[in-house]
């Protein structure tokens, strides 16, 4: 008797169990798919970095250069540094400079360099000055 009863749980399972199952495995497999994929996505190349100027805002006594910089590679760069000059027409050059701590492959983070000078009155330039491997 004891065989018959295990024999009948099985066939009087709810639909919705053999749908959660089903769909867990989908997605199981869907995600080592997905994982397995990007490991062969890394072609080795070395980061590439850009970075913009996306608005200059007067900020008290000082200029604020709001920035984006954008990794465009596969690659994961951490400790990104990025400088800016600034060379008014008329005065000295001024730097300032930011740390962004980690940016993902293929994203962009946003932050500001202040200057005492108005960058619109001279020659304002940023670059990537370096990063370390994550």
């Amino acid at each position: 008797m004891g065989q018959n009863r295990t024999a009948d749980k099985g066939r009087n399972r709810p639909v919705i169990e053999w749908a959660a199952g089903a769909l867990g495995l989908v997605i199981t497999l869907a995600l080592i798919g997905f994982v397995g994929w990007q490991a062969f996505q890394d072609n080795g190349e070395p980061p590439r970095v850009e970075v913009r100027v996306t608005n200059i805002i007067a900020n008290g006594d000082t200029y604020l250069v709001q920035i984006a910089a954008a990794n465009v590679s596969s690659q994961t760069v951490a400790g990104l540094v990025v400088d800016g000059t600034l060379t008014p027409r008329t005065g000295r050059m001024e730097r300032s400079s930011v740390t962004f701590d980690y940016v993902p492959a293929n994203s962009e983070v946003e932050g500001g360099l202040f200057f005492a000078s108005d960058p619109a009155t001279g020659e304002l330039r940023v670059r990537p000055k370096g990063y370390r491997q994550p």
